[in-house]
C-alpha cells in the first residue's frame, strides 16, 4: 500500500472541540446509546512500548468526549496471542477492542492456534506508523548498515539481535534485512521492545531494529549507534542517519502501523461510530503534537481500508515466514 493511500482519510478539517462534543452526543443517540459502560482496549504488548504510547496518545483525549472513559488494559504475552485471544472470545459489542499491529494480520502464518484470526476482526481505524531504526551495540565496531553485513558474514551466528516480539514489524523487518544482505544472526527473543533496551545498551545483544522514540535515550547516552532509518525519508530527531534507501537497502523498507480493531461481528454502526470519533480525535492538535512529537506518520485509515491493509500484510510476509523458518 502506498504512502497516498495510507494517507488519504487523514485528510479533513479540524472541528473545534464544542462542535466534536455535541456530534458525538448526536452519534450515540444512533446507535442505540452506545457507549453505556467503560470501553476496555486491549493493548498485547507491555507498558512503556511504542504500541502502548500510541494508544494511549490516541484514546485518552478521547475518553473524555465519550460519555464513557476508554480504558486500557495491557495483556502482553505469547507474542500477542493472548490479548488477541481475549478480544477475539469477547462479546461483539464494541466495547473491547484491540490495539491491532502486523501480528494479527500475519499471526496466522506463525501460529496454528491462531488460524483463520485475521478474518475473525474488522478493521475500525489505522492511526499512525512511527519511525524505527537499525542499531548495533557502541562496541560493534560498525558505522553503517554496509560495515555490519561485512562483520556478520565473517562470523555467521556470533552477532545477535534483540527480537522484541516474534512476527512483529521490527521482527520481521529484522529477518527481510538478513534475508537481503545474507546474513546469519542469533535471535533474543522479549517479550517487547523495553525489555529489549537494556542489553542493547549493556552490549549483551548487538543488534536491533528499535522505534525511534525508545533508541533516543541509547543513541544519547552512546550506548548504541544508529545505522539507518527505517523510514522513507530522514528524521527531525536522527537528521544525521541515512535511510535505508540512502545505505543501499530500498528493499528492506518496512512500516511498522498501529490501530484499532474488534470482532467482526460488531454491529457496523458501533464500528463506523469509534471511526468518526477516532479520526476526529487524530485532527486534534493536541493529539497530533504527541504523535508527530514521535515523528508518527498519521494515517487515519478507515475500517475498510484499515482491513484491506491487514489482508496485504498477510499476504506480503507470508512467504518470507515460510524461506525464514520463522515460528513461535
Amino acid at each position: 500500500m502506498d504512502r497516498r493511500t495510507f494517507t488519504q482519510a487523514a485528510l479533513g478539517a479540524l472541528m473545534p472541540s464544542v462542535l466534536r462534543t455535541a456530534h458525538a452526543q448526536q452519534q450515540i443517540k444512533s446507535t442505540s446509546g452506545f457507549p453505556e459502560r467503560p470501553i476496555k482496549l486491549v493493548v498485547p504488548y507491555p507498558a512503556g512500548g511504542v504500541v502502548d504510547i500510541v494508544m494511549r496518545a490516541v484514546t485518552e483525549p478521547l475518553s473524555y468526549d465519550l460519555a464513557q472513559r476508554i480504558v486500557i488494559e495491557n495483556r502482553p504475552g505469547a507474542d500477542g496471542r493472548i490479548g488477541i485471544d481475549a478480544v477475539a472470545k469477547a462479546p461483539a459489542d464494541g466495547y473491547t477492542l484491540i490495539a491491532a499491529t502486523p501480528i494479527l494480520a500475519v499471526g496466522e502464518h506463525l501460529m496454528a492456534e491462531m488460524k483463520g484470526r485475521s478474518r475473525e476482526f474488522a478493521g475500525v481505524c489505522a492511526f499512525a506508523a512511527p519511525p524505527s531504526v537499525f542499531v548495533v551495540n557502541s562496541d560493534v565496531p560498525a558505522t553503517t548498515l554496509q560495515e555490519f553485513i561485512e562483520l556478520a558474514r565473517k562470523r555467521p551466528g556470533f552477532y545477535n539481535a534483540a527480537n522484541p516480539s516474534t512476527g512483529s514489524t521490527m521482527h520481521l523487518a529484522q529477518e527481510l534485512f538478513f534475508e537481503n544482505a545474507g546474513i546469519a544472526l542469533t535471535n533474543v527473543n522479549y517479550k517487547g521492545q523495553p525489555q529489549s533496551l537494556a542489553d542493547l545498551g549493556q552490549g549483551t545483544v548487538h543488534f536491533g531494529l528499535l522505534s525511534q522514540d525508545l533508541a533516543l535515550t541509547l543513541i544519547q547516552t552512546g550506548k548504541v549507534r544508529p545505522l539507518a532509518m527505517n523510514m522513507v525519508a530522514r528524521t527531525r530527531a536522527l537528521p544525521q542517519v541515512p535511510t535505508v534507501a540512502e545505505a543501499g537497502f530500498p528493499d528492506i523498507l518496512v512500516r511498522s502501523w498501529y490501530g484499532v480493531a474488534v470482532p467482526v461481528a460488531t454491529p457496523l454502526p458501533v464500528r463506523q461510530f469509534l471511526d468518526e470519533q477516532f479520526q476526529r480525535n487524530m485532527k486534534q492538535p493536541a493529539v497530533r503534537e504527541k504523535l508527530d512529537a514521535m515523528e508518527c506518520e498519521i494515517l487515519g485509515l478507515d475500517g475498510a481500508h484499515f482491513d484491506q491493509l491487514i489482508q496485504s500484510e498477510y499476504k506480503r510476509w507470508g512467504a518470507l515466514i515460510k524461506t525464514r523458518n520463522i515460528h513461535i
